[in-house]
């Protein structure tokens, strides 16, 4: 199939080549030239022999002028097919932009519902001095208060018919006993694929990408990565890799996108950071070490 812009290329230069010559013609009209333009043309489409008779001379101006009216017929058709699928791309441009934009907005307005659902699911599981369970919001574990442990070792329990395992390292918010339900680190993970497979498809852009920065970080903090690796498999956690990567290269002249190298600068996981790429970890590199706010 011919790509778009070659079509285009080609309209426009046959547009821009049929218009001089209707230029020209004009200009011979006007000029009075008519006359020599048609002796021209016709010497050139049937040289005149030496010696020729009436019937010949005859013919050869009635085969020459056919030869020109039907030549400016069908330069006329393709100046105004051309003209017209010029229009009518820009037409389709125009409404696909416009159908983009909509998507766009639509599928951003979706992404913040989905993961505000996820960070709000009570996927923690604790447990008081008695030994008693209590629910709490994923999010309450996510933010530096609370590190996760560097690997699991798939001790699975079950809680209420969902799939947990122990994640505390250490936290002033949950017990060292928690549990954190796969269900929801499922969810995140199928929300961070989301977004890389509509960011590849030109659905989001690059800034797009970065308004999603505080919550494509909160996997990035220390032990958090290997955690996740060990549960879903290092392949699994490519796209949050890639994500982070693109953030820290096109959000370098933006406050939050500097904000997101100062989180993996400061409490970023060592692992993560390792597998972007040599002009990201530059950037990470370069910059002063700030303390990190929540």
């Amino acid at each position: 199939m011919i790509p778009e812009w070659v079509l285009r290329w080609v309209a426009l230069s046959l547009l821009a080549f049929i218009t001089f010559i209707f230029l020209v013609l004009g200009a011979a009209v006007l000029s009075g030239l008519t006359n020599e333009l048609f002796l021209g043309f016709l010497n050139m489409t049937w040289p005149p022999a030496d010696s020729a008779s009436e019937f010949e001379i005859e013919s050869r101006r009635e085969l020459s002028f056919s030869i020109l009216n039907y030549g400016i017929t069908a330069l006329g058709t393709a100046w105004v097919a051309s003209f017209a699928y010029l229009v009518v791309m820009r037409n389709q441009q125009k409404q696909a932009e416009q159908q983009l934009s909509l998507e766009r907005l639509r599928l951003t307005t979706e992404l913040d519902e989905q993961i505000l659902e996820v960070l709000a699911s009570e996927a923690v599981v604790d447990f008081d001095t008695d030994g008693n369970m209590k629910r709490i919001r994923l999010v309450s574990v996510l933010d530096r208060n609370t590190e996760w442990r560097p690997t699991t070792e798939r001790d699975w329990r079950y809680r209420e018919g969902e799939r947990t395992v122990p994640f505390v390292q250490s936290s002033s918010v949950v017990g060292p006993d928690a549990e954190v339900g796969l269900t929801a680190l499922h969810h995140y993970l199928a929300w961070v694929r989301r977004i890389a497979r509509a960011n590849e498809t030109g659905v989001l852009t690059e800034q797009d990408v970065l308004l999603f920065w505080r919550w494509i970080i909160i996997a990035c903090y220390r032990n958090r990565y290997t955690f996740l690796c060990d549960i879903f498999y290092k392949d699994d956690m490519q796209d949050l890799v890639r994500l982070a990567d693109q953030i820290v290269l096109t959000g370098q002249n933006h406050g939050s996108g500097r904000d997101f190298v100062k989180y993996l600068r400061g409490i970023g996981d060592p692992a993560m950071i390792a597998l972007l790429s040599e002009e990201a970890r530059a950037i990470i590199a370069a910059l002063e070490e700030t303390p990190a706010t929540a």
